[in-house]
């Protein structure tokens, strides 16, 4: 899912850090579209691994490259995450940590 997308329903929500975390080991697959936000870093891109919380995003940066983390050693930082499923891009799913 390269170059810009404009799905057509986007759906927003102020959750507990806990949550994002939940939500992206049950919903957030290979092929899917995401931006994470935490602390002073932003990564974006499409998922190519995604294994109990690890994830491996090719952010379609040449200087980038691909870029790996594991959710739960980001969790105390997170403050949003962005999600497109490869299979349904009409919709983009927003998570932001309650302020």
């Amino acid at each position: 899912m390269k170059g810009h997308f404009a799905p057509k329903m986007c759906i927003e929500k102020e959750v507990d850090p806990e949550e994002i975390l939940e939500y992206m080991h049950k919903n957030i697959e290979e092929g899917d579209y995401i931006e994470v936000y935490f602390g002073r870093v932003h990564v974006e891109g499409t998922v190519v691994v995604a294994s109990d919380g690890f994830f491996r995003v090719d952010t379609d940066n040449d200087l980038l490259g691909t870029l790996e983390f594991d959710v739960s050693s980001i969790i105390d930082d997170l403050i949003e995450l962005v999600h497109i499923k490869e299979d349904n891009a009409e919709e983009k799913i927003i998570l932001r940590v309650k302020g």
